[in-house]
């Protein structure tokens, strides 16, 4: 899975207006400090965020960032850097593959990193992804450096939609959506078959992106890459396969792509049978419950995967 990891993506597919304006902004010292970027999980928000730090980073360098093709060279010392994740004027706060929620240790950590000094131009830039994983101890922790940031440090909030952030985190920040209609979704996924070699030419792949992004598309189908299941075909027996997924692996990729999954199970319920919209929401509601706890409480998962599984069949 971490061919897909945003900051590995080189290429910027749509979102061409948005960041010439970011970048005008930056350039006329008119950038605010708190930038939330919401969108669906997959659309690209994480990948947008690493060009645009990689162009405000890389300016003075030898192989700076394409304005003109919206493209970072891999060659520059900052895109590196940010890879080896040694980058002085870069932080990255995120949960990782085994851990589910973003702790108070790690704002620590990001508060010593707003405390030193950089070598450039004193530019310190850092990058909140899935900002639902941060708990309440952890929202917290990170209001005060939200509230009062210096006028060259930066924070770019990633918030996936389908999850709530914590209202004093998003009051605090200038919130900019992301959106793809379905032509451009399907022009980046051709681009992205195109990129990693593949080719998923399915007949269903136009309606499977009328809900859903071509991010997790792709996504879906890496992982589901050792079955021969078709997630066109049987949304249902692919969640049974990632959930022994997740059991064996404990990957936390897994386990967010499962949760996408669900609700896409449930939107396409509730398009086939709208009478029965309340009762599908009410059981994912259930299921995404389900989930929190495990979370929250570490509870055990096989006995969490058998309920959640109970819920789903009732609805086949």
């Amino acid at each position: 899975m971490d061919i897909f990891l945003p900051e590995k993506q080189l290429k910027l597919y749509e979102f061409d207006n948005l960041f010439s304006l970011f970048s005008n902004l930056y350039e006329k010292n008119k950038l605010p400090n708190v930038v939330m970027l919401s969108g669906p999980k997959g659309i690209g928000k994480a990948t947008f965020a690493y060009h645009l730090i990689n162009s405000i980073l890389s300016k003075s360098e030898e192989d700076p960032y394409s304005f003109q093709d919206f493209e970072i060279n891999s060659n520059n010392n900052s895109f590196n850097l940010i890879q080896n994740n040694v980058h002085p004027n870069f932080f990255i706060l995120n949960d990782d593959k085994s851990v589910e929620t973003i702790k108070v240790d790690q704002i620590r950590s990001l508060i010593k990193f707003l405390n030193k000094s950089s070598y450039l131009k004193n530019i310190k830039i850092v990058l909140i992804d899935n900002a639902e994983y941060l708990n309440i101890n952890s929202s917290n922790a990170l209001l005060k450096s939200l509230e009062e940031p210096s006028a060259n440090t930066f924070f770019f909030i990633i918030n996936n939609e389908s999850y709530p952030v914590i209202e004093t985190i998003r009051s605090r920040s200038l919130e900019f959506k992301f959106h793809l209609n379905l032509s451009q979704k399907i022009n980046v996924y051709n681009k992205l078959c195109t990129k990693f070699e593949l080719s998923y030419n399915n007949e269903d792949v136009d309606n499977f992106l009328y809900f859903e992004t071509p991010g997790n598309l792709f996504k879906y189908q890496h992982a589901l890459k050792d079955s021969n299941l078709n997630i066109f075909k049987d949304v249902y027996q692919c969640i049974l396969f990632l959930m022994d997924k997740y059991k064996s692996k404990k990957d936390n990729e897994i386990l967010k792509l499962l949760t996408l999954l669900i609700e896409k199970y449930f939107n396409n319920l509730s398009v086939d049978n709208f009478s029965k919209v309340n009762v599908y929401y009410n059981c994912k509601s259930k299921i995404m419950k389900l989930f929190d706890n495990m979370k929250k409480y570490n509870l055990d998962k096989k006995n969490i995967f058998s309920n959640i599984n109970e819920i789903l069949h009732n609805e086949i």
